[in-house]
């Protein structure tokens, strides 16, 4: 069974995407951070203290079959921009397509160090930006560039967190007031934060038990807060069930 939590103006889904998407109504915007490619999620290692070199990545990879499948479920679903942080190699795969837009980048300051020493580190991660053809595009920042520079987390409640700074760039750039967004690979839920932050409707989807109450709290946090455009409402957390077999 499939556990749904609303908070607020956010809907979470606990369960597989490609099960869930199907039976979901078409959204605005998908901003989302998939799973990366096998050789990528082998080569992250943490660098702290006596876990310097141990892998810190235990949730599958996507092969590059499985990553085109994901990408045309959320053009599929997105009225308008799909927009991901993604694997380099997963990201030439789009290039060809049509909805295929503009290669971004996330310039990272602090990246892992390249702990072999014999080649320089990785200071950026791909963004694949698409478009799903059902409007016009609107960019909210005319003729700026996609290049977002932005730290790492560090000590992030999951692996691979992303800032919180940079998913509220993405819904900042991508999208308009009210607007509902969908993360299929939601995580710990920092792209649904900065929507509520930034009135803007969520839809969150993880299969991960551990990561999904992460993202429930965190949500839960955020709705509290105040935001510019409103008072602090109460928060409202209703659970049911969908028979979605995991």
């Amino acid at each position: 069974m499939s556990r749904i939590e609303t908070i607020g103006d956010a809907t979470l889904y606990l369960g597989d995407s490609s099960e869930i998407m199907p039976a979901l109504a078409p959204v605005d915007v998908v901003i989302t951070d998939p799973p990366y490619s096998a050789n990528t999620h082998e080569m992250s290692k943490s660098n702290k203290g006596a876990g310097h070199g141990v892998r810190h990545i235990t949730f599958e990879a996507l092969t590059n079959e499985d990553f085109i499948a994901t990408v045309r479920r959320t053009l599929d679903h997105a009225a308008a921009w799909v927009v991901m942080t993604c694997d380099y190699k997963h990201a030439a795969l789009l290039y060809e397509w049509p909805e295929f837009v503009r290669l971004g980048v996330w310039v990272k300051p602090n990246p892992m160090p390249q702990i072999s020493a014999d080649r320089p580190g990785q200071g950026f991660e791909a963004v694949a930006i698409l478009h799903g053809g059902k409007r016009a595009k609107v960019w909210n920042r005319g003729g700026g560039a996609g290049v977002w520079t932005m730290p790492v987390v560090s000590g992030g409640e999951v692996p691979t967190q992303k800032p919180l700074a940079l998913a509220a760039a993405f819904v900042a750039d991508f999208t308009l007031p009210r607007e509902t967004v969908l993360d299929p690979f939601m995580g710990s839920g920092t792209t649904g934060v900065a929507c509520l932050k930034a009135g803007r409707k969520f839809i969150g989807i993880e299969a991960d038990a551990g990561r999904f109450d992460i993202a429930c709290k965190r949500l839960s946090e955020a709705w509290r807060q105040p935001r510019l455009f409103d008072e602090a409402p109460a928060v409202k957390v209703e659970q049911t069930t969908l028979g979605f077999e995991r």
